[in-house]
């Protein structure tokens, strides 16, 4: 294989590692990985901070999580290889200057610390606000990066900018989701996804509860069924009624099913689910089901937060509240503290409990852990 073919290779396989990392649980660790090799660096980092710079997420695979949580907390005020030219591939001494790096408190506080030397890096501003820094760094008494290296970085900028404004698009996509999400169980309602063929797809942690109880409702073979023989049969027809309707704006209606308990009746509204039209297969989402028990109201404790997670007080308070669906600035003036206190806890509570996102931290609380919640009085 000719040098040429071989460097072809190494960039598609760079290339199918950074889109890769758009779906995956631990974003753009291969693809950082990568690059380090092909660049001879000894760490490549990614740090991605929102408009609002409310949690900056900072991306280094080989990196310990404290020394992550340090630079974030310390030495992220104080990095002067920042606000680059937009898009222009640098250097750390071209940016900044030898002897005036060499003098400052980063170097000698975090670079070395860091058993760095050699910094290559360049700065990407999307549309939305959201700002990407791409740092590759050498190990202390290694060469400059050369001009080889340098252009290897300048042809993937294109392709890591367009695979970040995706990135934000698609965590704009999941906030809102985790706020939808959040805001149904803030109010213990259950969701329940069918098929065309009325099967249950997916139910969240509120609706398995319910349909486990089997008072009025619950599950017969992968299906939702009612305990009322006649009103289970009504039930179903209406369900195929509205299947069928789908992409033509109806299906939609309301049912309750009566529970033999005595307890007050479960309200259903059923809701069209929008796809588009090649998806309306068997076993793609067709209808929303929605359950509401009026019995059946929940919080989260932080006592049984900080519990499960051996959080101190203020994090275990943090992580409740937030879980209740109230935001990070309600949630600091209800605990009497700043809103960057609330910030800087929770890049704590991300390292404790391996998440990446608030909304991971709520789903985690929400589903992974159902015992967390007691009755609202």
């Amino acid at each position: 294989m000719t040098d040429e073919a071989s460097r072809r290779m190494e960039f598609s396989r760079l290339m199918l590692a950074l889109n890769q990392g758009l779906l995956g649980d631990d974003p753009w660790r291969e693809f950082l990985l990568m690059l380090r090799d092909q660049t001879h660096a000894r760490y490549g980092t990614l740090i991605l901070t929102p408009p609002d710079l409310s949690l900056t997420t900072m991306i280094t695979p080989t990196a310990t999580s404290e020394s992550i949580q340090r630079y974030l907390d310390r030495y992220l005020e104080i990095d002067p290889f920042v606000n680059l030219p937009e898009g222009k591939v640098m250097t750390l001494y071209e940016y900044v200057g030898e002897a005036a790096l060499k003098n400052s408190a980063y170097y000698k506080e975090w670079i070395e610390s860091m058993d760095g030397s050699h910094v290559l890096g360049v700065d990407l501003r999307m549309s939305g606000g959201f700002e990407a820094r791409l740092r590759l760094t050498r190990a202390p008494g290694g060469d400059p990066f050369n001009r080889e290296e340098t252009s290897r970085v300048e042809e993937i900028v294109p392709h890591l900018r367009q695979a970040i404004e995706l990135y934000q698009r698609l965590e704009t996509s999941r906030s809102e989701q985790a706020v939808m999400i959040g805001a149904i169980e803030q109010f213990a309602v259950g969701t329940v996804i069918l098929d065309h063929d009325l099967k249950v797809l997916k139910v969240n942690e509120v609706a398995a509860s319910i349909l486990a109880d089997g008072d009025g409702i619950g599950l017969v073979g992968g299906r939702v069924a009612l305990t009322n023989p006649s009103r289970d049969a009504e039930f179903r027809k209406r369900l195929k009624a509205a299947a069928s309707e789908c992409g033509n704006g109806g299906g939609r209606f309301v049912f309750l099913a009566e529970r033999p308990s005595g307890h007050r009746d479960i309200g259903m509204v059923v809701q069209p689910v929008q796809i588009p039209g090649f998806m309306h297969t068997g076993s793609s989402p067709a209808l929303a089901l929605f359950l509401g028990d009026p019995e059946r109201q929940c919080v989260v404790t932080a006592d049984a937060v900080r519990k499960l997670f051996n959080f101190t007080p203020t994090e275990a308070s943090i992580s409740a509240s937030l879980a209740n669906g109230v935001s990070v600035i309600d949630t600091a003036h209800r605990l009497g503290i700043a809103e960057n206190t609330v910030r800087s806890h929770l890049r704590s509570i991300f390292a404790k409990t391996g998440v990446a996102r608030q909304s991971q931290l709520v789903h985690l609380i929400h589903t992974s852990m159902p015992e967390l919640t007691l009755p609202r009085g």
